[in-house]
């Protein structure tokens, strides 16, 4: 069974993804912030990391750059965000996320996401 970990402060939205997930046959884990998220990725060691950009504490950014150094690097991240400029793009897949979701965004987008990625690990 795949295991997806959810990063991102919305609670509503964090809570829908882990459903729809949860749904569709995905173990899920969640977290409100990137520390959080650090923690969470060495308890649940996922397949694939989902992770908002814009949060308090730590960003999706931060994140990601502490995730790469970590002993959990090889997980893939895939990074959400209302952010539509191009150079914000450009600087998550420049840390290495394996892709970039703008919201709003499909479930089938996100599943195709995590379907092509979680296998690569």
């Amino acid at each position: 069974m795949t295991k997806v970990l959810i990063i991102d402060d919305e609670v509503n939205l964090r809570e829908t993804i882990a459903e729809m997930l949860s749904y569709t046959g995905y173990h899920v884990c969640l977290a409100k912030d990137g520390i959080e998220g650090l923690t969470k990725v060495v308890e649940f060691q996922p397949n694939i990391i989902i992770c908002d950009v814009m949060m308090p504490e730590l960003d999706g950014y931060g994140f990601v750059e502490q995730h790469k150094n970590s002993n959990y690097s090889n997980v893939p991240v895939v990074l959400l965000t209302a952010k539509v400029e191009q150079k914000d793009e450009e600087y998550g897949l420049s840390l290495g996320v394996k892709a970039y979701i703008r919201k709003p965004f499909t479930f089938k987008d996100l599943e195709e996401k995590i379907i092509f990625y979680a296998d690569k690990v």
